[in-house]
């Protein structure tokens, strides 16, 4: 699988995409950030991120995560989860 900096034609994404899984954690080049793999459009992975953030990339554009990359998302998904319960659970305070 290539890594950042390596090039790919087009054609090569045949290659890469058997290595790909639903579920998978990898690092998009296009967008500089990782995400998790839901579903797949042919050649066009479908990712997200724990704050909700879905986006599509071409699969020569994505790559494993690495240790780092991997412990990132689970920091933001951790943040994310912090934030939603704070939120739910501040006191609403309504104008009169």
């Amino acid at each position: 699988m290539p890594w950042q900096g390596e090039a790919v034609s087009g054609g090569d994404w045949t290659k890469v995409l058997p290595s790909l899984a639903v579920g998978m954690v990898v690092y998009d080049r296009r967008y500089e950030m990782p995400g998790t793999i839901t579903d797949f459009d042919g050649p066009i992975v479908c990712l997200t991120r724990p704050t909700g953030l879905a986006w599509r990339s071409h699969c020569v554009s994505v790559r494993p995560a690495t240790a780092y990359e991997r412990r990132q998302l689970r920091a933001i998904a951790k943040l994310h989860a912090q934030r939603q319960r704070d939120t739910a659970s501040a006191p609403t305070h309504q104008k009169l």
